[in-house]
């Protein structure tokens, strides 16, 4: 064969082997105002250096046998070499890989364990653990996942600061007008243990990952100080202000006032919590209040919620890929891990409104969605105080945030997209750490 003929072929060879999908940049389509625009995105197969291999060799709760570490029969958190994670009852350490709202009917967490729920059940937490899940996030019907033969981990939430608002309704009639938090009241710490004494019913339970007190709470920096002085001046929430302000020797508000009164709110409200949720509840953990929006702007809420929480979670929305140095420095500040709590993509293919409707990503299709999955818990993966992450969440409602529609039906593109990178996210974690300490040598 002639030499030229045969560096024509090696040449078109050469060019289709890195012309192949195996090698091409994904891209989604993402609606932004009113056109689409594509994002590219990391998925396994564009991944840099990663050979696909085996599933996760998981034990019980989800956790990675490849190492072990001090079990102690229910979840907790440690950092080693250099990474947090959360670490299940037998040892094993964990990445918390969840879903929310996992519900036979969407927005039903308080389901009754019935014949039939627990069979929806049984079906729905198996299909999730074939796919690499391991956590029933927030919202879910944990009565009736608790009552299975063998569960999934699953998360409580207790909403303390709404029912403590409507309590505290009846002794100051104004409490409803300002979006602020009341921990400075004389009751606040003993409504608090009152409302954990139900915490006691699972404590001793290995299958609970841990507690959230709250979702989404009003903490803003800007202007704090006169927010709380708003309050009529006999109010424990006006008078801990005027305190504050005492105590620095200032009469003027400015950023550092606001800065570090938004600090004093989210200790007294984390320390308060914790102390009552750990008084009924030792054993297991308490993942904050899952901080999001403006909220995450403000450098003291982590110092603070650091202080009195085991995990710090955060509600993270409009970022397409995730900041990891600015996830780093939260985990750094709180001296805690982070964990997602929610994120989504919703798509126009579905029939379901993507505009208008909710914080995730509008995308075209279930691929688009597909692609945002592995593109942004591939980069979390790489984070070493990330412990995990949480779609929101199980079945559709009013848009296309569900992993099944509103008639249970899977959407199959995003599961098996879903399902390659959980089952191999302890596998993607040594590949990223192993790349990391090459960077360093």
């Amino acid at each position: 064969m002639p030499l030229r003929l045969i560096s024509k072929t090696a040449l078109l060879l050469f060019a289709a082997l890195f012309t192949s999908p195996l090698w091409a940049v994904e891209t989604a389509e993402v609606l932004r105002g009113k056109i689409y625009k594509t994002e590219e995105c990391i998925t396994l197969r564009n991944l840099t250096g990663y050979s696909q291999g085996e599933q996760n060799k998981v034990g019980l709760y989800g956790g990675w046998r490849h190492k072990r570490l001090e079990g102690t029969g229910f979840f907790r958190v440690q950092k080693k070499s250099g990474r947090w994670w959360a670490v299940d009852p037998e040892g094993y350490p964990l990445l918390s890989i969840g879903i929310n709202s996992v519900s036979p009917q969407d927005g039903g967490p308080d389901t009754s364990a019935s014949k039939e729920t627990l069979n929806w059940a049984k079906g729905a937490t198996g299909r999730l653990r074939k796919y690499g899940f391991n956590t029933a996030g927030s919202w879910s019907s944990t009565d009736v996942i608790r009552k299975l033969d063998r569960p999934i981990a699953y998360c409580l939430r207790w909403n303390v600061s709404s029912h403590y608002r409507n309590d505290r309704k009846k002794r100051h009639v104004a409490t409803g007008e300002y979006p602020v938090l009341y921990p400075f009241d004389s009751e606040f710490e003993s409504f608090c243990e009152q409302l954990f004494q139900d915490a006691r019913t699972t404590r001793e339970d290995p299958w609970l990952l841990g507690h959230f007190s709250d979702n989404e709470l009003p903490f803003r920096e800007k202007g704090i100080v006169e927010l709380y002085l708003s309050h009529p001046k006999d109010d424990p929430n006006h008078l801990a202000a005027q305190k504050f302000l005492k105590d620095r020797k200032v009469k003027k508000v400015g950023w550092k006032e606001d800065r570090d009164f938004l600090e004093l709110v989210v200790d007294t409200y984390y320390r308060k919590v914790a102390s009552a949720l750990k008084k009924n509840d030792p054993n297991h953990l308490y993942l904050g209040t899952r901080f999001h929006g403006r909220a995450l702007h403000s450098e003291q809420i982590f110092v603070a919620a650091g202080r009195h929480a085991d995990v710090i979670s955060v509600n993270y929305y409009h970022r397409w890929t995730p900041e990891k140095e600015r996830i780093e420095n939260w985990s750094a500040l709180a001296g805690k891990p982070i964990l997602i709590t929610e994120w989504y993509a919703m798509a126009e293919d579905s029939d379901l409104p993507i505009e208008g409707v909710g914080a995730g990503f509008p995308v075209r299709t279930q691929a688009d969605r597909a692609k945002f999955y592995q593109h942004f818990s591939l980069e979390l993966l790489q984070i070493p105080s990330c412990i995990g992450w949480h779609w929101f969440k199980y079945r559709d409602s009013r848009n296309n945030a569900g992993i099944v529609d509103d008639e249970n039906e899977p959407y199959d593109v995003l599961w098996e997209s879903m399902g390659e990178i959980n089952q191999q996210a302890y596998s993607l974690v040594h590949h990223f750490d192993h790349q990391r300490e090459n960077k360093k040598e």
